[in-house]
């Protein structure tokens, strides 16, 4: 017969009966009064260990049945009890004789002189003394209860004229339980609860440190997060920026005007003309001939005009010079806020501020901000490692491979930091992940009787008809049945990124002097002298004499001057970024079953027709119940007792593979935060994921002249490219010249909205607050007796919201791409072991899995009654 199914009818245990009590073992003897002082004493196992073991040694000790002084009369009562027992009724007065015939001596009498209660006295002893010496369980202790048992009858018997009334109850008497005296509260000596409870402790307070520790590191992370969100929120009304003054420009004195100039010089060159005309007269008056004219002629070349000419042929070099150098604090050329920007900010975020040491006022917002962010980025990690949760693990069996599949679960620092601001309660840590993490207990359940039903195959029955199968004479009929099934999976994806930029930004000045003079003189002077002489002698002689000179000089003037100043910068930026991503992921898993099934009924060959039925059969089976017996109950609770077996399958097996199965990224594109990328890009295995753009970035522009004369002035124009998601908040330009005198020398810029004048008298930078320009941003300048200048702009863009939505949005995408890509990888691994494993039987044997569960189950039950848990250090001894 086999079993069928077993359940117990469990009950309340029911309360002894007053008159068939538990035998007592305690009493007050020298023996159990030395236990009772060793108990009291700082290690009572090894000191009632000692006094059993000296009781051992004394006479009183009996080891052994035989050596009990009433050991015969002893057995031969046993005989009569048990013949008595055995009858269908029993009188008192049969006990006290079957007493007498034992002991062979009157009852009253034996049990007045003591001999009755020495013998117990002995007994109890002896047994209390086995009972603390695991090493003497070996003695006959159920045959030295029995004699106690066997004395309690006799006293029994001797009070009670009553007992017994029937033989069941003289059975139940002979078979009372001995009750041990509670000496001292000894555990199990395998026990390892003192270890456990100081492992719990050291837990518990480990837990406590690690708790607040966590909750130092969530409020550093809130502040510091706290105080990055109002720094970088300050309008530009918060930034320091170069005080500006009014500069009235230069005007030159009158006489220097364009009209009074001119009116000057016309006025110059007549008073010339008239010094030359009287220089020649004088020179035709001290000599009169033609050759005096021409001598006249070179002494003009010595005359006031040929000197002024020449004096004015070439005006004078004027000397150049630069601006006084006024050193400046490099902190007021930072990128700072100003002295009132700290009162913008809360009490909390002052106060941080002042314990990094960090002043608003002195150091670059910029670099307070990065300083922020590296603790901010530490806190995160500290935060991460605290809350870190290993992999969860589970077993398969492919064919005759355990594979290990590890997942990796996502901390309570990720989902917190997804949520966004953080919430005021810190979470909890997490638990230990050990398997168990709890102990199992145990509690009585009760009593109940064992009942297992059996049964054994009978017979079987015919039943219903199932099919009928006709085949006429000569006929043949075959039936196959194929089924094959196949799967195919494929995935392709392509993806291209395109991005091109150009800049050209082209500037041109060209610088040449030409200087051209060009002098004639030509000089006209008209003097007429005029003799005429006339005479006659007499009627017929007449003469005449005449006499004129002429001397004609001009000087005409004619200076041009040229200057053109050039100067070409060309630059051009072209940035084209092409990315293409080729992604083919070809999974076939082919699951190729052919099942064919072949029936054929070939009645060719037959004489007549063939009729066939099938018909279903039943099993009859013929059950039986049987009782084994009452039995205590008890109730196991045993938390995870499949663990040490799934711990051996994951680690000890010499075929176990080990894969990894990626989480399901359920991650939106706005949960993406610069705390917990790092974290999914760890977990996926991502490598093309880019760190998320800069708080504040830095755009530079760069401009020089010079070569020119004192008549030349400079000026340029130019557009500062701000990337993509970016706005100007401050600027600063610096320039450093090489003036022409010592008036009327300035640089006038223009830098977005904003525009300053450079002044000998001003510092070299100034800066700015901006109007949160995009895209680009304009810069002009302007000079005025500048000889050589130099500029340099910055311009300091801080990141918009919009450049990291676009961060969020791209890492969300390779995110994406990466798990994919590692659950392709997965599945492909896992398809692979399967079609490595064949057709393979799935699962074991159930009486295999069966046997293994209750020796699980087993070591459980056991490890709770003794107290003994393996997974403590130093648990386990070895010999």
């Amino acid at each position: 017969m086999e079993p069928l199914f077993r359940f117990a009818l469990i009950r309340p245990p029911v309360a002894q009966d007053p008159d068939r009590l538990s035998i007592s073992i305690a009493q007050d003897s020298p023996f159990q009064r030395a236990l009772a002082e060793a108990a009291q004493s700082g290690q009572p196992r090894p000191e009632l260990q000692r006094v059993a073991r000296q009781f051992i040694a004394d006479p009183t000790f009996i080891g052994d049945p035989r050596a009990n002084p009433l050991s015969a009369q002893l057995v031969s009562l046993a005989s009569e009890l048990d013949r008595l027992t055995a009858r269908p009724n029993v009188s008192h007065a049969d006990l006290v004789a079957a007493i007498e015939r034992a002991f062979d001596y009157p009852l009253p009498n034996f049990v007045e002189n003591g001999t009755v209660d020495e013998a117990k006295a002995r007994l109890r002893d002896t047994l209390l003394a086995i009972k603390q010496l695991p090493e003497e369980h070996g003695r006959p202790i159920e045959a030295l209860a029995q004699q106690l048992r066997d004395l309690e009858v006799v006293d029994k018997v001797a009070s009670d004229d009553e007992f017994p009334t029937t033989p069941a109850e003289l059975r139940r008497y002979r078979r009372r339980s001995l009750k041990l005296p509670t000496v001292a509260d000894l555990h199990s000596i395998l026990s390892t609860a003192r270890l456990e409870e100081e492992r719990r402790k050291k837990i518990e307070a480990d837990r406590a440190k690690r708790q607040r520790q966590a909750e130092a590191l969530f409020d550093k992370y809130g502040r510091l997060s706290k105080a990055v969100d109002e720094l970088t929120n300050l309008g530009g009304d918060q930034f320091y920026s170069t005080p500006q003054t009014e500069h009235k420009g230069f005007e030159p004195p009158q006489e220097l005007q364009p009209l009074q100039v001119l009116t000057g010089q016309l006025s110059y060159r007549r008073d010339l003309a008239d010094l030359n005309l009287q220089q020649l007269k004088l020179a035709v008056d001290r000599d009169q001939g033609e050759d005096r004219i021409v001598a006249q002629d070179r002494a003009g070349g010595l005359s006031a005009a040929w000197i002024a000419e020449q004096a004015l042929k070439e005006l004078p070099r004027l000397p150049a010079g630069s601006p006084t150098f006024r050193p400046v604090a490099l902190g007021n050329l930072s990128f700072r806020l100003k002295d009132s920007a700290a009162q913008a900010l809360s009490d909390d975020t002052r106060e941080l501020l002042d314990k990094q040491g960090l002043k608003v006022a002195e150091h670059p917002l910029d670099r307070i901000v990065e300083s922020l962010r590296l603790k901010i980025d530490a806190a995160g990690k500290d935060l991460d490692d605290l809350y870190y949760q290993p992999p969860r693990q589970s077993v398969k069996r492919i064919g005759d491979t355990f594979v290990t599949i590890s997942t990796p679960v996502a901390s309570a620092w990720m989902s917190i930091a997804t949520a966004g601001p953080l919430v005021p309660i810190v979470p909890i840590l997490p638990p230990d992940q050990r398997i168990p993490q709890t102990r199992g207990r145990v509690v009585p359940a009760g009593v109940a009787d064992l009942l297992i039903v059996k049964q054994q195959l009978v017979r079987y029955e015919a039943a219903d008809v199932a099919h009928i199968e006709n085949v006429l004479k000569g006929e043949r009929k075959e039936r196959e049945h194929t089924r094959r099934q196949e799967t195919e999976q494929l995935t392709f994806r392509e993806t291209e990124i395109t991005s091109s930029e150009e800049r050209e930004l082209e500037s041109t000045n060209r610088f040449e002097m030409t200087r051209e003079t060009s002098a004639t003189i030509q000089e006209d002077a008209s003097i007429k002298a005029g003799l005429t002489i006339s005479g006659k002698y007499g009627p017929t002689v007449e003469f005449s004499a005449s006499a004129e000179g002429a001397l004609s000089r001009s000087k005409e003037e004619a200076t041009k001057t040229a200057s053109t100043f050039s100067q070409d910068v060309t630059q051009r930026s072209a940035n084209k970024i092409t990315e293409r991503v080729l992604e083919r992921a070809s999974l076939r898993v082919t699951n190729e079953v052919i099942e064919k099934n072949a029936h054929e009924l070939n009645n060719t060959t037959g004489a007549g027709h063939i009729s066939g039925v099938y018909q279903w059969v039943n099993k009859v089976y013929q059950a039986q119940m049987f009782n084994y017996g009452l039995r205590t109950m008890f109730d196991f609770m045993i938390p995870e007792p499949a663990a040490f077996i799934m711990e051996v399958m994951k680690s000890a097996h010499a075929s176990t593979v080990s894969l990894q199965k990626p989480p399901d990224f359920t991650l939106k594109p706005t949960e993406v935060t610069e705390a917990n990328y790092g974290a999914w890009v760890r977990m996926y295995g991502a490598t093309d994921v880019t760190p998320p753009p800069e708080i504040y970035k830095t755009k530079s522009l760069d401009f020089k002249a010079g070569g020119g004369d004192d008549k030349t002035n400079y000026n340029h124009s130019a557009q500062i490219m701000i990337d993509e998601g970016y706005e100007a908040v401050q600027g600063s330009v610096g320039r450093v010249s090489v003036n022409w005198g010592n008036s009327g020398i300035f640089v006038d810029i223009v830098l977005g909205r904003n525009s300053h004048r450079f002044t000998p008298s001003d510092a070299w930078v100034f800066i700015t607050t901006l109007n949160n320009e995009r895209d680009s941003i304009p810069f002009g300048l302007i000079t005025n007796n500048i000889g050589h200048v130099a500029v340099a702009v910055e311009v300091k863009c801080q990141r918009t919201e919009r450049a990291m939505q676009k961060w969020r949005f791209e890492t969300h995408a390779k995110l994406t791409t990466a798990y994919k890509a590692r659950l392709a990888e997965y599945e492909e691994k896992l398809a692979a072991l399967k079609l490595e494993a064949g057709v393979a039987i799935r699962g074991r044997n159930p009486a295999l899995n069966l046997e293994t569960m209750r020796d699980e189950l087993k070591k459980n039950c056991i490890s709770i009654l003794t107290e003994q848990h393996y997974d403590l250090f130093n648990a386990i001894d070895y010999s």
